[in-house]
């Protein structure tokens, strides 16, 4: 189970990747969770790039490149930045979707 403050660096966290009404990530058999709202972020994420997410967010690195050096990346600073600018826009449009939603279609 992770914690959504784990920090993944540039002050995004696993938080900023699902709706501010989630309390806690709770880690299902097979690797998903819970939260329909963060698995959608991760199945844009290919299996590198998830690896260096989790590594980050497990403390793995104090940074995308660490974490990215970690997980075996063969450039990990060009690599972890990659992974950290896709996450961060994946987790926008989550929370942009979630928006859209809950104020619903506007009217012309």
């Amino acid at each position: 189970m992770l914690s959504l403050d784990a920090e993944l660096s540039s002050g995004l966290t696993l938080y900023d990747l699902v709706a501010a009404d989630v309390d806690l990530l709770h880690r299902e058999p097979g690797g998903v969770f819970d939260d329909e709202r963060l698995n959608a972020v991760l199945r844009h994420l290919d299996e590198a790039e998830r690896r260096v997410v989790f590594a980050l967010a497990e403390g793995a690195g104090t940074t995308w490149a660490e974490a990215a050096a970690v997980t075996g990346a063969a450039a990990p600073v060009d690599f972890g930045e990659q992974v950290r600018r896709k996450a961060k826009r994946l987790a926008a449009e989550q929370q942009r979707r979630a928006a859209q939603r809950w104020t619903g279609p506007t009217r012309a």
